[in-house]
């Protein structure tokens, strides 16, 4: 049996049960599985940009859409915007919910060890406690919204001819 890379798996399985197929009546099938998929913003970038400059970023931990002239982001080098995935306030209130469920954790092994949880009861304390820290906790100023921002492009700075219309 050939081995095939979890990404692959499900181009070869369509591969392989199409072997006497015309490329012609396979390659839509192909296409659809290998076109970028959505992410958990629902929309394939997960932020915005106008005239090359970053406008509005898809925060990872509100799962909103915050403009950067709202919401204060940190930088981050290596990414598509240079800043990083979540505002600074997501940033923080993810922090503090990572270091609650690494403390809870660590008073259910001395729960279990006390007798007060039995070791079966551990998965479920686990899952409650791994619930708890995924809660999203809304921005405090309310800002965000489901849908990307509409952007108007800036007027360009840069000298037009007198009598035409200025570069979008």
């Amino acid at each position: 049996m050939t081995t095939v890379k979890k990404q692959y798996e499900e181009i070869y399985s369509l591969l392989e049960a199409s072997k006497n197929k015309k490329v012609s009546t396979v390659l839509p099938q192909l296409i659809e599985l290998m076109s970028r998929k959505n992410n958990s913003s629902g929309q394939a970038n997960t932020f915005l940009k106008v005239n090359d400059e970053v406008v509005a970023i898809y925060c990872y931990y509100h799962k909103k859409w915050e403009l950067l002239s709202e919401c204060e982001y940190g930088s981050k080098k290596n990414t598509a915007t240079g800043y990083n995935t979540m505002c600074k306030e997501g940033v923080s209130k993810w922090t503090k919910q990572q270091r609650v469920k690494k403390l809870a954790n660590e008073e259910l092994l001395t729960r279990v060890a006390s007798g007060e949880v039995l070791p079966e009861d551990i998965a479920v304390e686990q899952g409650l406690i791994a619930e708890q820290a995924k809660e999203i906790v809304p921005r405090e100023d309310g800002h965000g919204t489901d849908e990307a921002p509409e952007v108007e492009p800036t007027r360009q700075q840069a000298e037009d001819e007198p009598g035409t219309e200025p570069s979008f």
